[in-house]
């Protein structure tokens, strides 16, 4: 259990029961980090629908989930990693994306929404690497990739 900035976190593999928490930090992430989208396109249910057939790990501090990750291993992808926003800036988001690269097998992509420039640079800071462009319906994305182990 590591300690980062004075916290106690505890990360875990995702239980039946986490779900809801998740489901919230994951619409309240996404309606922060997205601001060009309105509101109501995003709901409680995506959750459910974003991380099927995925690992999803969480971080709890004091038993309370503040933020979660998935993975999609097979693929070698980081799919979602969202912080409670009460809860940011504290070493969670670094935390959870340690432990999801411990869980792959080799390099580790993601993609980032260009205009989130929270994100994007929070991803370089943890040494994540741009590698090119993605156009997705909504907004273009920014490929990540990180080697194995390289953390």
């Amino acid at each position: 259990m590591p300690f980062v900035k004075g916290l106690r976190i505890v990360t875990r593999p995702a239980a039946a029961g986490d779900g809801p928490r998740c489901a919230r930090i994951f619409l309240d992430g996404r309606r922060r980090a997205f601001p060009w989208q309105p509101a109501e396109r995003f709901g409680l249910d995506d959750y459910y629908d974003c991380v099927e057939d995925e690992t999803v790990l969480v971080a709890e501090v004091d038993g309370t989930v503040v933020g979660f990750v998935s993975i999609d291993g097979p693929q070698g992808v980081v799919h979602n990693l969202f912080i409670d926003p009460d809860w940011q800036n504290r070493g969670i988001g670094s935390a959870l994306l340690r432990e999801a690269l411990a869980s792959l097998d080799g390099p580790a992509e993601l993609t980032c929404a260009a205009r989130n420039a929270a994100a994007r640079a929070f991803y370089e800071h943890n040494g994540w690497v741009p590698v090119g462009a993605a156009d997705a319906a909504d907004s273009p994305h920014v490929v990540y990739r990180k080697p194995h182990r390289a953390y």
